[in-house]
């Protein structure tokens, strides 16, 4: 019976320890942005800037950075905290305290944006 109580416990704390809203190893790394509403980069948004790359980090201690680079304007570091829970990953910018969120599905994260003219889909890869 102590046999069972001790692995009882052991498998309780196991499961305490793998918290699904925590950042989780295997989505910390790099993601490049491939495409946007499904078209693949550059890609012109409609008051004229360009953007030629994308490049979003995710970090094991809940933050992330992400990087845009545009052709014709100036392009500025975005950095906030992330977690994730059952692949849904919610981000929150540290500057604008502006929330949204993305999903994940194996190497692929997708971000979907509201927007006044419509939404805003970013699909990365994993690099």
């Amino acid at each position: 019976m102590r046999r069972i109580a001790l692995l009882l416990a052991v498998v309780a704390l196991a499961a305490c320890n793998n918290d699904s809203t925590s950042p989780n190893g295997s989505v910390v790394g790099s993601y490049s942005l491939r495409t946007v509403n499904g078209n693949p980069l550059p890609y012109t948004f409609s008051n004229g800037s360009v953007l030629v790359s994308d490049q979003l980090t995710l970090n094991s201690n809940g933050t992330y950075t992400d990087v845009a680079t545009f052709s014709n304007v100036n392009s500025t570091p975005e950095q906030g905290y992330w977690s994730i829970n059952n692949n849904l990953i919610s981000f929150t910018d540290q500057v604008t305290n502006t929330s949204y969120t993305g999903s994940l599905s194996g190497s692929v994260l997708t971000e979907t944006f509201a927007l006044n003219s419509g939404t805003l889909t970013e699909v990365y890869q994993r690099d």
